[in-house]
């Protein structure tokens, strides 16, 4: 009875925590927020949300299935989607103003903050590659029962992972007003976009 309870519990634990370490555009966005104490908590719960709604929707084998013309499409539209922001944080970088009015560029701004970690959450193959195909294949293995421990350990990772990540940049709150940091992030999370983006067009079949 053990063994089938621990067993599945660390196998999705290990699993979801080891696809979520990887640097992308989410966990990048979650930590320059935290930097700049703009709602980090909230986003890391919003991060911490989507993924027990895909992981469960792998696990039971609730995935779309879509013909290969709407997945290039959306693997498209999400590249230009990544590509405009990337260019915008790029960008900001070049504004001569940057940083001469704090205030200002430290506004807080909820409405947008979540529209963006929306769409680099939701628009983002790698999320439902990693969460509904391969965290949901990987789940096969088990009975029906032995998926609800699955599922829980997947989810302690994922709480693990993201609040962690908001309780670590929140320590560089101290920084949100260098300048100099926040331009080397902004430039950081621009390639990355610009990167995944190139991912998503290659990924395709347009090309």
């Amino acid at each position: 009875m053990v063994t089938e309870m621990i067993t599945p519990l660390i196998t999705g634990f290990m699993l979801c925590f080891s696809l979520n370490c990887v640097v992308g555009a989410q966990n990048t966005y979650l930590f320059r927020q935290g930097i700049r104490n703009e709602y980090v908590y909230i986003l890391a719960s919003f991060c911490i949300l989507s993924d027990f709604i895909l992981i469960i929707a792998g696990v039971y084998g609730m995935s779309l299935i879509v013909n290969q013309f709407y997945i290039d499409l959306f693997l498209i539209l999400s590249a230009i989607c990544l590509f405009i922001y990337g260019i915008i944080r790029l960008k900001n970088i070049l504004v001569s103003s940057y940083g001469s009015n704090e205030e200002v560029y430290l506004q807080k701004n909820f409405r947008r903050t979540m529209l963006t970690m929306v769409i680099f959450t939701l628009l983002n193959p790698h999320v439902y590659l990693d969460t509904v195909i391969l965290i949901g294949s990987a789940s096969l293995q088990y009975s029906n029962n032995e998926r609800i421990y699955y599922i829980f350990g997947a989810t302690i990772a994922s709480v693990i992972f993201f609040y962690g990540i908001a309780i670590i940049s929140k320590l560089f709150v101290a920084f949100s007003k260098n300048i100099v940091l926040l331009k080397v992030i902004d430039f950081i999370m621009g390639i990355i976009l610009f990167i995944i983006a190139a991912m998503m067009i290659r990924a395709s079949s347009f090309l």
